[in-house]
């Protein structure tokens, strides 16, 4: 197999104990796109342990749990680096293996950078191991809880390592790339900066290097922020000097097998614009359009979409093979059909086997999808939490207002 040259990342860090070595393994997994190479590759997510191996003579070499990331290089010069991105644990697993015995047959302490080739047959093979901090990392600066410039100070001077986990569910490092000679040069390296800095969860890092050369690199930004999609548009349009915003990334997705089922769904819709949760509102019908529903709900998790409402009657299949779908959350909203009063579609949709959950509201009840899928997304956003509790008082005050009344005038309310 011939390699592409296009080819630079980093990413997994591995804890070893007296002696505190990490290890920042890069995992490419490549794909030719015209004139660049993407790849995919690891990056820690700790604290629990997986497996412990002897490293040498200086201690033990623990692998951490790891999530994924991404990379873009354009003209042999990383570009854009992306944390997390879906990989398979059998990848995972078979790239630490590797890069284990990389590092097994060196001594030293402190932060290795191993990179490694996935083949298209699904073999790993090591191309280098480089004992510092990498370019492909300097995401960790905002996106992690313990940079990989810290961890590395922290393993040379035998300190106590830091938790490497991510803060944030998505992040992107883009590379300020010199894209003229000298002045020139300058002035759109600063414009990229200016845009940069009207976006929120972008943060600007400028070497401060004397001389612009066409690629070099002369700083880079990362930006942080809930799901990759949001910061995959916040760098769209931070790339497009014609742009003004970032396009809405939908959270909420509200499908439903037929247009009857709308006057039912549009309840949900209702709810997620009183809590300001940007959907979508699509018909996706199980039976009438497979293939489309299948396309739907294979692409939810990358379009940004975070929760899925599904409405349907009758025999009800939609919610149920979403679900079977998509590792997004599914709600289910029986929706009450010509026959036996939504109970059939209450029990098609409750009835799912194991492994395939979907979360099931009452009949024609979409104002609670709605509102459980503010609360989902509540979990991880404190905005929404708090509007969720603004909600909950205001419907409190509401109830007891109501009792007063009916206290006060007796029966006969108006």
């Amino acid at each position: 197999m011939s390699l592409c040259g296009n080819c630079r990342l980093l990413l997994l860090e591995v804890e070893t104990t007296p002696w505190h070595a990490i290890l920042l393994l890069k995992l490419f997994i490549m794909r030719l796109k015209k004139e660049a190479c993407v790849f995919l590759c690891t990056y820690s997510r700790g604290p629990l342990r997986l497996e412990s191996r002897a490293f040498k003579n200086t201690g033990w070499l623990l692998f951490w749990p790891c999530s994924s990331c991404l990379a873009v290089v354009l003209q042999n010069i990383c570009h854009i680096v992306k944390a997390p991105a879906s990989v398979s644990w059998e990848i995972k697993k078979l790239a630490m293996d590797v890069a284990y015995k990389a590092v097994n047959s060196l001594e030293g302490a402190g932060i290795f950078a191993v990179e490694l080739f996935l083949t298209e047959d699904g073999q790993i093979l090591l191309n280098e191991v480089a004992p510092r901090p990498h370019n492909s990392g300097h995401h960790t600066i905002e996106s992690c809880k313990t940079s990989q410039f810290e961890q590395h100070l922290r393993a040379v001077l035998g300190l106590s390592l830091g938790d490497p986990s991510m803060m944030t569910p998505a992040a992107i490092m883009c590379n300020i790339l010199g894209e003229d000679e000298g002045e020139p040069g300058f002035y759109l390296a600063h414009q990229l900066m200016q845009r940069a800095l009207s976006i929120s969860g972008a943060f600007v890092h400028w070497y401060n290097k004397p001389e612009m050369r066409r690629q070099r690199k002369m700083g880079h930004i990362t930006i942080v922020g809930r799901s990759m999609s949001v910061v995959e548009n916040l760098l769209a349009s931070m790339l497009d000097e014609a742009s003004e915003k970032p396009a809405v990334v939908h959270r909420v997705g509200i499908i439903m097998g037929s247009d009857s089922d709308f006057p039912v769904m549009r309840d949900a819709a209702k709810v997620l614009d009183t809590f300001g949760v940007p959907y979508e509102i699509k018909i996706v019908s199980a039976h009438r359009t497979p293939d489309w529903m299948f396309s739907y709900a294979s692409s939810a998790q990358e379009r940004g979409i975070e929760v899925i409402i599904a409405g349907a009657g009758g025999a009800a299949h939609l919610p149920g093979m979403v679900a079977s779908l998509t590792p997004l959350p599914v709600i289910g909203v029986p929706v009450r059909a010509s026959a036996l009063d939504g109970l059939d579609s209450l029990l098609s949709i409750v009835q799912m086997p194991r492994g395939v959950p979907v979360a099931t509201v009452a009949i024609n009840n979409a104002t609670n999808a709605g509102l459980l899928a503010v609360r989902m997304l509540g979990v991880a956003d404190a905005d929404l939490l708090s509007r969720m509790s603004q909600f909950q008082e205001d419907t409190k005050k509401n109830v007891l207002s109501k009792a007063e009344k009916l206290e006060k005038d007796g029966w006969d309310l108006q």
